[in-house]
């Protein structure tokens, strides 16, 4: 009986430990490896907590609210993928695929932006925790003009009022305006 207890008692453990990690990142989305096209632009950018934490002990000194938006974040991830016309096709297809993915799995689409002669398509979605703060937010982007589809994922622990502050200072334009209330309709 003592075994089974102990049994009972480390499965509990290991079960709040995972929920409590998947918790944590629920937010984060796995974009996959990108192959760099030849001659293409391709950057790459993934920034870890560790460099999120010294990142807002410098902040602190001269933005108060960009610090407290770095400490809420456990990473931040940015793709810029140059395609040429051997890729276009496969890169705008996976941009699409993860759109469909984020939707499935309860993301809400708070900015949809084409424009331009060429159609700059823009998604923005976030991954609602509550009423009052967002897990995650995903952008991405395919920009005919440029010949790139970039793909942004920030995790954290991200307050609506934050998101605008967000994209000034990751340059995201369309978030740059936004002031998103989360809908609970859904719930």
């Amino acid at each position: 009986m003592k075994t089974l207890a102990r049994f009972g008692a480390a499965s509990l453990a290991l079960a709040l430990v995972t929920l409590g990690a998947r918790a944590a990142d629920s937010g984060y989305v796995d974009f996959g490896k990108f192959t760099p096209a030849e001659g293409c632009e391709y950057v790459e950018v993934n920034v870890q907590p560790t460099l999120l934490k010294f990142a807002a002990a410098f902040a602190d000194k001269d933005d108060a609210q960009a610090a407290a938006l770095l400490r809420s974040l456990k990473r931040v991830r940015v793709n810029v993928v140059g395609y040429n016309d051997g890729t276009r096709a496969d890169l705008t297809e996976r941009v699409k695929q993860i759109r469909h993915d984020l939707e499935a799995q309860g993301w809400e689409q708070v900015v949809t932006a084409r424009h331009g002669s060429k159609e700059t398509d823009v998604a923005i979605y976030v991954k609602p925790h509550g009423d009052d703060t967002i897990d995650g937010l995903v952008v991405t982007v395919i920009d005919p003009c440029e010949k790139q589809a970039v793909f942004v994922n920030v995790v954290g622990n991200i307050k609506p009022d934050q998101l605008a502050a967000l994209g000034k200072s990751l340059h995201i334009d369309p978030l740059t305006d936004l002031h998103v209330k989360l809908d609970r309709k859904h719930s």
